[in-house]
């Protein structure tokens, strides 16, 4: 893969290494490399400026590969990498991992911060604001200061 992008090594729960090699993003590929059922978090990749970089991080709770067979940055994301985990808390914490890490140095085109479980309320392990900051925080910083009214 050229133009490798630095991609966090997490560490599963039986304390090894998750995987971490990037492979094609085609509904055949996701057919043949992801077992139906598995619940998990995935990366996508893709070209940004002649470079594969991060595109998108997110997770099933479910079936990873339901989500990624009918993923509908299929044809942008050029390749993928799953990393399975025991459970939804397990997943939801490597997305949010992933989310903070990445999207620090690039613009990821995840338009909000990763969900707890449903049924859960869990909170991110690596963030210090609430939910609700975080999505205010987001959506007044794609505005000029012009747009932005108060209410009377």
């Amino acid at each position: 893969m050229s133009g490798s992008v630095n991609i966090p090594v997490l560490v599963a729960s039986d304390g090894q290494a998750a995987p971490t090699a990037a492979v094609r993003f085609t509904r055949s590929v996701v057919h043949r490399r992801v077992q139906p059922g598995t619940v998990g978090a995935y990366l996508l990749l893709g070209y940004v400026q002649g470079a594969i970089r991060p595109l998108y991080v997110g997770r099933s709770d479910t079936c990873l590969h339901r989500r990624l067979y009918h993923h509908p940055l299929q044809g942008i994301a050029t390749h993928f990498i799953v990393t399975p985990t025991r459970n939804s808390d397990q997943a939801y914490a490597t997305e949010a991992h992933w989310y903070h890490h990445l999207s620090a140095g690039h613009r990821l085109l995840n338009r909000i911060h990763p969900a707890s479980p449903a049924g859960t309320a869990r909170r991110c392990p690596f963030c210090r604001d609430s939910a609700l900051e975080r999505a205010l925080i987001r959506a007044l910083s794609h505005h000029r200061p012009s747009e932005i009214r108060s209410t009377p």
